[in-house]
């Protein structure tokens, strides 16, 4: 039976959008030509995950990578930005943002805030390491700063003649935020302490701080993980 001109009309009409459409997949990756994979808005190369340089592999789509808000550019197990950019860790993946340098905020990085070389954080600024010195010709000493729950929040890089000067410098530059303090010995890493702690409402969990010393660690569990009732038992190592 031959079709009425008007549906005939409307028929074509969504075979022409059809053709025109080709492989559309409800709003996906766009159509591209066959060989365009690892383009930008293309698909990325499927037997790598890969793109062009300059771009990155997110959601199956070849995007631009690099500039400020857009995410770091990964070769290998390398990450890069654009410029004096700084590739940071957030919750949504990394991504580059201007922080870190002398004079910019801190880069908020996984909790922690970090500046780039040559820079600490002092007060939500990275300040110049040059700067805070006490003695040019000292000796460079890694202070350890800690917050009001005695967890260690970072190291800071100062020059003096001696160890008990380097505490000195640090406590009168100003690096020190509202309720923080210095940990009493110079030279100390920041240690990711995992600990089983036990609780009346909670039961026994695994949980990890940071601190310069098992002292510090139990201390910093004591006041953020145990609650207002206090823990039952503080140990070592993860709960089994």
């Amino acid at each position: 039976m031959n079709l009425k001109t008007p549906l005939r009309g409307l028929v074509m009409l969504c075979m022409v959008v059809m053709a025109g459409c080709g492989s559309c997949q409800g709003g996906g990756v766009p159509d591209c030509p066959s060989g365009a994979e690892g383009t930008q808005g293309c698909e990325c190369r499927t037997e790598t995950a890969s793109c062009n340089p300059g771009l990155q592999c997110r959601d199956g789509a070849c995007l631009p990578c690099g500039a400020e808000g857009s995410g770091c550019c990964v070769s290998g197990v390398t990450t890069s930005c654009s410029g004096s950019l700084v590739c940071v860790m957030e919750s949504g993946g990394e991504f580059c943002r201007d922080c870190g340098d002398v004079g910019e905020a801190c880069c908020d990085s996984s909790g922690s805030q970090v500046c780039n070389a040559g820079g600490t954080c002092v007060g939500g600024t990275c300040q110049s390491v040059a700067e805070l010195t006490c003695d040019p010709t000292g000796t460079a000493f890694t202070v350890g700063i800690l917050d009001e729950d005695e967890c260690a929040v970072r190291v800071v890089e100062v020059r003096a003649a001696s160890a008990a000067n380097a505490l000195m410098c640090a406590s009168g530059s100003g690096m020190l935020a509202m309720g923080e303090a210095l940990y009493e010995i110079p030279n100390s890493p920041i240690i990711d302490y995992e600990l089983c702690v036990t609780t009346q409402g909670a039961g026994r969990q695994t949980t990890s701080v940071r601190a310069f010393d098992d002292l510090g660690a139990r201390r910093c569990a004591t006041w953020t993980r145990c609650g207002d009732t206090g823990c039952t038992s503080i140990a070592w190592g993860a709960c089994r």
